[in-house]
């Protein structure tokens, strides 16, 4: 998935190729260091029986039919997307699991939802995509019932690190990621969002994840690289060297890379 666009996350339906996404959110869920935090997630949501919970930006719904089994058939997890390519996909594999789950087409600045609808609400690494973070939380927070919990996952992309002697283009190249995506430094930002919006008992935990080259290789890859070729970061015999050397990285075995999350908690 090198050359597909991580970016365009937010406008999948756009792409004419939701299977590469598909592809990324499969390998994501895949990984221990993911799974890691998605854990902590559920505990603070508080997942109990018949609790109610939203899930913003659900992806292929993997995320859903795991909370559904928390909450049992008294309660509900609704998963909302604006692709209609993924809503598509989670409904395929919630598909005769009996489980409590619905999904809906959806913009997450505007929910189609009551005030105080859900017992809480979580956004995994969506809000990235979406044109106002802020807006998006504050939607979650209006839908979620007074003491309910908020929970926000979101990366920062300039935490990025490669093992790479080749540290002057690395450099350029992770740069050039974070400032042609539309929320590059959104992991930090989301506790003052958090405090702007007056949610209270704010908890914040950050996260080590580890990025095998599937996971990897949309951000430091050839997409990125075209980008810092265009913007004159690096002249294009650069760039090749670069993909060269991120190869030679993969076939020796050496590749490594990391990056920070922050898994944001509040209640209304």
């Amino acid at each position: 998935m090198d050359k597909a666009r991580l970016m365009e996350f937010g406008r999948i339906d756009q792409t004419g190729n939701p299977a590469h996404f598909i592809d990324f959110l499969d390998a994501a869920c895949a990984a221990a260091s993911f799974q890691a935090y998605k854990r902590r997630m559920n505990e603070l949501l508080g997942l109990a029986s018949g609790k109610t919970v939203l899930d913003m930006g659900c992806g292929t719904g993997d995320d859903v039919r795991e909370m559904a089994r928390f909450v049992g058939e008294q309660g509900q997890v609704v998963g909302v997307d604006n692709s209609q390519a993924m809503i598509a996909e989670a409904e395929g594999r919630a598909a005769n699991s009996n489980l409590p789950v619905s999904f809906q087409l959806a913009e997450a600045s505007r929910l189609p939802f009551a005030d105080g609808s859900f017992d809480g609400s979580r956004a995994d690494r969506s809000l990235m995509h979406v044109p106002d973070a802020r807006q998006a939380i504050a939607e979650m927070a209006r839908v979620t019932k007074t003491g309910g919990p908020v929970v926000v996952f979101e990366v920062d992309f300039e935490t990025l690190t490669i093992d790479t002697d080749e540290r002057v283009m690395a450099r350029k190249v992770i740069h050039t990621w974070t400032d042609i995506f539309r929320n590059g430094w959104l992991g930090r930002h989301v506790p003052a969002l958090f405090r702007e919006l007056g949610l209270r008992e704010i908890a914040v935990i950050p996260y080590v994840l580890q990025l095998t080259p599937p996971l990897a290789l949309p951000i430091l890859g050839a997409a990125t690289v075209e980008k810092a070729v265009e913007k004159g970061t690096l002249t294009a015999e650069e760039g090749q060297a670069w993909l060269q050397h991120v190869a030679e990285l993969q076939r020796t075995e050496r590749f490594f890379s990391t990056m920070t999350g922050f898994l944001v908690a509040g209640r209304k």
